[in-house]
């Protein structure tokens, strides 16, 4: 009989036990949501409370998952080098009826990706959380989301889709009666305009941000009027400049940003040809620790003495910038072995694997009903792209043919007797304004043969067409428009080594001066896969290790 009260009562004790602790552990989830915003670190303490958070189950693991993911993002910790608990949030909220945190866990979800590397899924994770929140009050996260979309698009080139992302998060800011958050946009859409070369447009935005502006002492400030600056110097107003560049170093309170404004106002000083005034702002920027600041630093003391004529001043200075570049690569490097490191954990990899297994299925399934629409139209032009080509090309060789008969005809009549003198005159006068003839004959005919190339070049720079899309026409016809500038450049490299498809791709594209970050858009890959690529390359053009194979293939 004890024995069975002993047991009866423990089953109570344990369960009364069970229920305090779940109620403490959605108290303190509850008091850290609150407070996340304005006191991220008091919301850090509060989740560190929660003594067992692998027990967590359903809503309570999920907010757990959302609420330490945002705070350490907001504490600026190492908290996204990881996607499996912020997956935990994703996965619960997108199948409940609380479109507020899906749309945040998916905003989140972006960020992760975003320091990966990985922008398509970005964008995605992005496009997701403003589906979720479109119908929703939270304007100010919205702002947010439109604010990062901006971010990848800059990044990308795509200057017009950033001013409107960013104009979109102005809108919003507003909404939400957030004032700095509302500066900020402004400072973006200036940003875009600024890199588009619309000066007037992005002096207008930073002086209205400026204007919005309530808390003066808000580091936004110097950003602005480093901003307005920049601007300024553009236009040649370097007086301007230089004032606003002194009032941006004067409202800095972070000490870098304030050497990055003594960069920007050295370079004006540089620009005006007054090297002293440069070169001290210059040198006021080489005791720190950061080392893109001090790069910086050096880069432009570089380029000062090698317009003083200094040059062996300035070659020490570039030495030095280089190595701190390589230096910053290295850590760089180190910091994504790190992240390799974590991301292969065992338990992790299965289910990572699943999910690129997934993505790639409806990347596939999107890419063939893509090349199916694609290729019906693209066969339609294909035959009439070859006829006119062929024509163009052996219009080429006739006029070039008749051009060299006219030049042996001009060296003949130069070989005659002096009395025949006049009559030469007049003949090369009549071949000559044959030749011009054909000459513009054949530019016309070279221009309209490059309008598709160029055309298809355009798209590739812009990353509105990538490698693997590309049909075998648009290819053909890049390789034809190398053949017509460079001398049958294609015909030739095809005719001396054994190359594949994408090798010749990538060689003309290298012809064609795509730089580095243009060829992972091209290829659709990260810099690793880029560089290995080019050794490829080298390899089957028969280069040794240390040629260049950029100036091979430019003097081929």
């Amino acid at each position: 009989m004890n024995k069975y009260l002993f047991l009866l009562f423990s089953f109570l004790g344990g369960g009364l036990v069970s229920c305090m602790q779940t109620h403490t552990n959605v108290d303190l989830l509850e008091r850290a949501e609150r407070y996340i915003e304005v006191y991220p670190d008091s919301a850090m303490k509060l989740l560190n409370l929660i003594q067992y958070p692998e027990r967590l189950h359903a809503k309570e693991s999920a907010d757990y998952a959302l609420l330490w993911t945002q705070v350490l993002d907001k504490n600026n910790l190492d908290s996204l080098q990881s996607d499996s608990l912020i997956r935990v949030a994703i996965d619960y909220y997108k199948g409940k009826n609380d479109p507020v945190k899906a749309g945040k866990a998916y905003y989140y979800y972006g960020k992760t990706m975003l320091v990966k590397g990985k922008e398509s899924e970005t964008m995605e994770a992005y496009l997701k959380a403003l589906t979720f929140l479109k119908d929703t009050k939270e304007y100010k996260l919205q702002g947010l989301v439109f604010e990062h979309i901006g971010y990848l698009n800059l990044g990308q080139g795509m200057y017009e889709q950033s001013i409107d992302n960013y104009r979109e998060s102005v809108r919003y800011y507003e909404l939400a009666d957030d004032n700095i958050g509302e500066v900020h946009g402004c400072r973006n859409v200036a940003r875009g305009y600024l890199a588009k070369q619309d000066y007037d447009s992005a002096h207008w935005y930073a002086n209205k941000g400026l204007s919005l502006l309530v808390d003066t002492t808000d580091h936004v400030k110097s950003s602005l009027l480093q901003l307005l600056g920049l601007i300024a110097k553009d236009n040649k107003q370097y007086t301007e400049a230089i004032n606003y560049f002194v009032s941006a170093i004067g409202s800095s309170k972070d000490r870098n940003d304030g050497l990055r404004y003594y960069l920007s106002l050295g370079r004006t000083y540089m620009d005006m040809g007054k090297f002293r005034l440069a070169e001290k702002c210059f040198n006021h920027c080489k005791n720190v620790d950061d080392e893109f600041i001090l790069s910086g630093a050096f880069y432009y003391l570089c380029l000062l003495k090698r317009e003083e004529g200094n040059y062996k001043q300035a070659f020490l200075y570039k030495e030095k910038s280089d190595s701190l570049l390589e230096i910053v690569r290295n850590n760089e490097l180190r910091e994504q072995l790190l992240a390799l490191q974590k991301k292969y954990e065992a338990d992790k990899l299965v289910f990572e694997n699943k999910q690129i297994k997934l993505e790639k299925e409806k990347q596939a399934y999107f890419y063939l009903v893509v090349v199916l629409l694609i290729s019906g139209v693209s066969f339609s032009l294909i035959k009439r792209y070859k006829k006119k080509n062929l024509r163009n090309i052996e219009a080429l060789r006739i006029n070039e043919k008749i051009i060299e008969e006219y030049a042996c005809r001009i060296t003949e009549f130069k070989q005659k007797e002096e009395w025949e003198q006049k009559a030469k005159k007049e003949t090369i006068g009549k071949l000559n304004r044959k030749i011009l003839e054909l000459t513009s004959e054949n530019k016309k005919i070279r221009d309209n043969s490059c309008v598709e190339a160029l055309f298809i070049l355009g798209e590739l720079k812009q990353g509105r067409l990538i490698a693997e899309n590309m049909s075998a026409t648009e290819r053909q016809n890049i390789f034809d428009f190398l053949d017509l500038v460079y001398a049958n450049f294609i015909s030739r490299i095809k005719a001396d080594f054994d190359l594949t498809k994408g090798e010749l791709l990538l060689a003309a594209l290298i012809k064609l001066g795509f730089s580095n970050q243009q060829l992972m858009i091209v290829f659709d890959c990260e810099m690793k896969s880029v560089y290995k690529n080019k050794q490829r390359l080298k390899s089957h053009l028969l280069l040794r290790k240390d040629d260049a194979l950029e100036q091979m293939i430019a003097f081929y």
